[in-house]
């Protein structure tokens, strides 16, 4: 499961320590290189899904997503054009604001429930700093509000808030284009193994909050997906 970028939603405060935490279960997990050519340049596509939380159990203050691609990865996101502004020129004014056109690299979306309410959100995806910044839109309108990813060897680590456990996710997809320039972005393993696929790995865990050295506050979960690969 994966959490949702809506904290523009500013009337809604987190409120005091909550006696019950848990997310939901994690039902889908795909990861997928753009090709499946071996030391080849590629994009990434990311899907999620989950459950809502059982009956007295409220999400985390934040989520943590690792996603674990296959040995032999190379991730580079220093190589993607990037948006030099600061974290308080993002919160100011928006990435797609603060940010130049160029270092838009992906989009996406994303799905939950907020009181009672389905809610729907668009993502657009910056490289800013050396990192990945999701920044959360509504009919192409930015609303000044994020999280970041970064990079940890052939790892993805987004981390997100849920404004106090009130936003319970339930579905999560984003895609970044492959990148020529510079021997792209992100490579794919130098070999395919005799099976004809490489694998992914995705574990799911609710966390103490959105900074970097925030603490496990739930159970990890575990999902694994086969890239094919030739």
């Amino acid at each position: 499961m994966f959490a949702l970028p809506l904290a523009t939603l500013s009337g809604v405060l987190a409120t005091g320590a909550l006696a019950a935490t848990g997310i939901g279960q994690a039902t889908k997990f795909r990861a997928r290189f753009s090709t499946s050519r071996a030391g080849a340049a590629s994009g990434l596509r990311l899907q999620t899904a989950g459950r809502l939380p059982q009956t007295g159990i409220t999400e985390p203050p934040a989520v943590r997503e690792t996603l674990v691609l296959p040995a032999g990865t190379r991730i580079r996101l220093a190589a993607l054009p990037q948006c030099r502004a600061s974290d308080a020129m993002l919160a100011a004014a928006g990435a797609e604001a603060a940010c130049p056109k160029r270092s838009r690299v992906g989009d996406g979306s994303a799905d939950g429930v907020l009181g009672g309410m389905a809610v729907h959100f668009g993502i657009g995806i910056y490289a800013v700093r050396g990192s990945l910044v999701f920044a959360a839109e509504r009919d192409r309108q930015p609303l000044k509000q994020y999280f970041v990813g970064v990079s940890e060897g052939t790892r993805l680590v987004l981390t997100v808030p849920t404004l106090g456990g009130r936003i319970a996710p339930t579905a999560f997809a984003v895609r970044i284009a492959a990148r020529a320039a510079a021997g792209g972005w992100l490579r794919t393993p130098v070999t395919c193994p005799p099976s004809g696929h490489w694998t992914a790995t995705g574990y799911f865990q609710g966390v103490s909050s959105a900074a970097a050295n925030a603490h496990p506050v739930t159970p990890a979960q575990k999902l694994v997906d086969r890239i094919p690969c030739r």
